[in-house]
């Protein structure tokens, strides 16, 4: 923790220790960081004028808000010593949770810039009876999507500093804004309830500990809250980059433990334990291929790529699990794990579904449903205009995927979601998910007579039991 006291001689609070957090980007070059090296003499002084800009204005306005204390990572963290590094990235979340304020420097330039630009763009009265005042932004209002544009939005890991974070002063080039649990505003527009903001801002009062309320007990989420928090975070961070796609879990790790705490339910590799099933349809917005942290094929920490999570239940669930994941997996960083394919640990996460099972032969320009179905299967049509396919990982033409019925959707057309699977390297006996596709399929009589979808199924495949790693 920098003691920023000594900037105006003031001594350090003697309660509970107050601290304001810094979110910032490390833009091109390194900033002053803590090393072994250093450690001794950072624990002594670290001279103000040897800051980068970003840490002086930070500093400067901790102390404009009467508080002696800033947590910067990089002076806060040994960043040459990967055992500190990891032990205290693990703690990320809760520093930020209870720390008064998060300072977030939208730019690597600093927090102050000389010549803003300003905030009000244009000043004009309109007369029809009375007398308006109009003021028009040169930005759009913080419960739009601006900070997702601006370079310490994209970072990954500023995602859950920002959620978790009680109240965060926003300082960019076009002014100052402001975030909490209940509020959001800037130098333009009034204050108005954080339900209207979007991204990262929109979450912090779900996760909020409700002692910054002056309430005793600690908020819970309801079961529908929280069915549709943990998707749309998801799908929210990883629309961020990281410098290493290693940090994929461990940049959102306190985030998952903060979730945990508040809904009483458990995260496994990524997913919610008690909806694993239903979230094993995630979609990769691109076939960018894997990370290599030894996550399982079927969790979303495998993939490079943004990803999106249905956020609601589905109308009727096909597939069945039979055997759940290991409880280690709540407890991995996934970043600790040796750079290897998942074809070289196959055992080591599997879970087991049940369901209809059926090949079909891939090609870039139809998917997975290019060939002639066999006679019993002709029945029923799904045309190629109708289908949807995400790849996790890049397929060759010809290559063969399996397709399991995972859950129907039939709140419109009677849509049928698959997850697309193909035989491991390493073993026949094990699957690794390739992606999923969703289809419009015609001819099945009467959807909701659950004995016509059995038939379609019937006609689908066999039901097997199969093992994914």
């Amino acid at each position: 923790m920098c003691d920023t006291s000594h900037l105006n001689n003031t001594p350090p609070a003697k309660s509970r220790l107050a601290y304001c957090t810094l979110s910032h980007r490390w833009g091109q070059g390194q900033p002053l960081k803590l090393t072994r090296d250093l450690y001794e003499s950072f624990q002594q002084d670290i001279p103000f004028e040897d800051l980068p800009k970003t840490f002086a204005d930070a500093a400067q306005i901790t102390l404009n808000l009467g508080i002696s204390y800033l947590w910067i990572d990089s002076l806060c963290i040994c960043q040459d010593d990967r055992d500190d590094w990891l032990a205290e990235s693990m703690k990320m979340g809760d520093i930020y949770a209870n720390g008064i304020c998060n300072i977030a420097a939208l730019e690597p330039g600093g927090c102050y810039f000389d010549g803003l630009t300003p905030a009000a763009k244009a000043l004009y009265f309109t007369t029809r009876g009375k007398h308006y005042l109009t003021i028009k932004s040169n930005k759009p209002s913080p419960v739009g999507e601006w900070l997702r544009k601006t370079p310490l939005g994209k970072r990954g890991w500023v995602f859950q500093e920002i959620v978790l974070s009680p109240r965060t002063l926003f300082y960019g080039v076009d002014g100052i804004s402001w975030s909490c649990i209940e509020e959001v505003a800037d130098e333009v527009c009034s204050m108005r309830h954080v339900a209207y903001s979007e991204g990262a801002t929109a979450y912090k009062s779900a996760f909020a500990d409700c002692r910054t309320r002056g309430i005793g007990t600690s908020r819970k989420m309801d079961t529908g809250e929280s069915y549709r928090i943990w998707p749309e975070l998801i799908s929210e961070y990883t629309d961020t980059v990281l410098t290493y796609d290693s940090d994929k879990w461990l940049a959102i790790s306190g985030l998952a433990g903060r979730y945990m705490r508040v809904s009483d339910r458990r995260i496994v590799a990524g997913l919610d334990e008690d909806r694993l099933l239903e979230e094993l349809v995630w979609w990769s917005k691109s076939p960018a291929g894997r990370v290599m942290n030894g996550a399982p094929t079927w969790s979303w920490l495998s993939c490079k790529s943004s990803i999106g999570m249905y956020a609601a239940k589905q109308d009727e669930m096909l597939a069945t699990m039979i055997t759940l994941p290991d409880k280690q997996l709540a407890a991995i960083t996934w970043h600790t794990v040796p750079s290897s394919s998942l074809s070289t640990q196959p055992n080591r996460y599997p879970i087991r579904i049940s369901g209809h099972v059926r090949p079909f032969c891939y090609t870039a320009q139809e998917g997975p449903f290019n060939e002639s179905f066999d006679a019993k299967f002709q029945t029923y049509s799904i045309e190629a205009e109708d289908k949807r396919i995400w790849l996790d990982v890049p397929l060759e033409d010809g290559t063969t995927v399996w397709g399991i019925p995972h859950s129907w959707m039939l709140a419109f057309d009677p849509r049928l979601t698959m997850i697309l699977i193909v035989p491991s390297d390493y073993d026949q006996d094990f699957w690794e998910r390739v992606g999923v596709c969703t289809v419009l399929v015609y001819n099945v009589g009467k959807w909701d007579d659950p004995r016509d979808r059995e038939s379609f199924l019937l006609a689908f495949g066999p039901v097997k039991e199969l093992t994914i790693i």
